[in-house]
């Protein structure tokens, strides 16, 4: 909402229009009173390209060092501490946005805004991912993505309604509150995590209180007695000779590009990132020179988001589609959705239903991509890979911003087409991972890599 085109009526004219910037070059234009509450209006950026490509560049600046920090940091402190401590960050520098009228100090809020957003989303994700069972992670993710995409069709009739882009900020900061203070209560860390770290009183704790709030207390008492079963928490049952490569308790970059059955797959996910980031960036910013109200078709695509993330964490679940070909699929759809856009640019209507179809694509796209890249890591590199390869796609995020304002969009969404074609050829060589328990060690990744002869000529 910060980077909506408002509308404007120009002297001499009746026609209300949206502002571009032919209508800057005429330097007579009057603002509408209705729609001043625009931050880009109240501000004065308004005929500025530059200084509105800058309002998401600082996020996207924020959120890059937020997934690398989060990478780092995950190693220090669990999931839970993250989330306390960062959620209540992300509501100061929600509050301090709104309290001061400074373009330059709004940036350097959205930029801390960005660090708390990534923070909080990267922790939830990964806690949910380890915490929930394989046969229903991408139903219960896709149900939580839901939120993402429901908060702009609730916020944008707010926006309007009340004339005041700070109200949105307010009842977010409220909403925040409110669920710090449920997670703090109620929260819990991930047994998964502490076994990852060999601190097994910890996890064993986690999992008493899980089998108690279920009921099995009892069954699980038992189960635990069974030697093997702690053998299994300790990692003890390996072959004679075998390397314990899970005994290294701290795994830093070098472990992403040592095994061979991890870089692969990092480097994969980080260039679907990047590409994924640009997709999303040009589906946003197209928006605005859509024909149509603008509130309205954002809170069309939104809703049209909702809709794909629900229908998301069906489809790659079902084990005929799974995670690989779900995230081709939506890949393919969304280079016809382009390739249409090319093909008949002067269509309205056709325009707006072509958009629909790349943001339900490119929805699909990021649900399966989080499924995917977190069953596809073991667990004690599994943050570290999930930050970095967020951080490659934030980079990508703090330059879309700009190259979109300036460069013609129908270019773009040349290459985009082609792009997505790209990202179907390395997806190929990514292994199925619908249906299977999540990996715990980089020892069993190796033992199980799959197309290893095949991507050797490429990594």
């Amino acid at each position: 909402m910060l980077e909506t085109v408002p509308l404007v009526k120009v002297n001499g004219e009746d026609k209300i229009k949206k502002l571009d910037y032919d209508i800057c070059k005429d330097n007579n234009y009057n603002v509408i009173e209705k729609y001043d509450y625009s931050w880009i209006i109240e501000i004065g950026i308004e005929c500025d390209q530059a200084k509105v490509g800058l309002i998401g560049t600082s996020v996207n600046l924020g959120m890059t060092l937020g997934s690398f920090s989060f990478s780092i940091i995950s190693k220090f402190l669990t999931h839970k501490d993250i989330i306390r401590i960062f959620l209540f960050f992300y509501v100061f520098f929600v509050f301090l946005t709104t309290i001061i009228n400074n373009y330059y100090f709004k940036l350097v809020c959205l930029f801390f805004l960005g660090i708390g957003n990534c923070m909080n989303t990267m922790s939830t994700m990964n806690l949910i991912s380890e915490s929930v069972s394989f046969k229903k992670r991408s139903l219960f993710q896709g149900i939580v993505n839901v939120g993402y995409a429901f908060s702009p069709i609730m916020y944008t009739p707010l926006y309007i309604l009340f004339g005041n882009w700070r109200f949105c900020f307010w009842i977010q900061n409220i909403i925040g509150i409110i669920c710090g203070i449920l997670f703090f209560i109620f929260g819990k860390n991930s047994a998964r995590m502490y076994f990852s770290k060999n601190e097994i009183e910890e996890g064993m704790n986690i999992l008493t209180k899980i089998a108690e709030f279920n009921g099995n207390l009892e069954e699980f008492n038992q189960k635990i007695k069974d030697p093997e079963f702690d053998d299994l928490l300790r990692n003890d049952n390996k072959k004679e000779g075998e390397k314990d490569l899970s005994s290294e308790k701290k795994f830093g970059v070098k472990s992403l590009l040592k095994y061979k059955s991890v870089r692969y797959k990092f480097l994969i996910f980080s260039f679907l990132f990047i590409n994924t980031t640009f997709l999303t960036k040009a589906v946003v910013i197209s928006a605005k020179s859509m024909e149509g109200e603008t509130y309205v078709i954002i809170i069309s695509l939104f809703f049209v988001e909702t809709i794909a993330n629900v229908c998301c964490g069906f489809i790659v679940n079902i084990q005929s589609f799974g995670r690989k070909k779900s995230l081709i699929g939506f890949y393919i759809g969304i280079s016809i959705g382009f390739i249409l856009t090319l093909i008949f640019p002067d269509s309205a209507i056709g325009c707006w239903l072509y958009m629909v179809l790349i943001r339900f694509c490119i929805t699909g796209v990021y649900t399966t991509l989080v499924i995917y890249l977190v069953e596809s890591y073991p667990t004690p590199i599994r943050s570290l890979a999930y930050g970095l390869n967020f951080t490659f796609g934030n980079l990508a995020g703090i330059v879309s911003p700009l190259i979109l304002e300036f460069i013609n969009k129908y270019i773009l969404f040349l290459f985009f087409a082609i792009f997505s074609g790209v990202n179907i050829f390395f997806i190929l060589f990514l292994p199925e991972t619908v249906g299977k328990p999540m990996i715990e060690t980089i020892e069993e990744l190796e033992e199980n890599c799959i197309h290893k002869n095949e991507m050797t000529r490429f990594v």
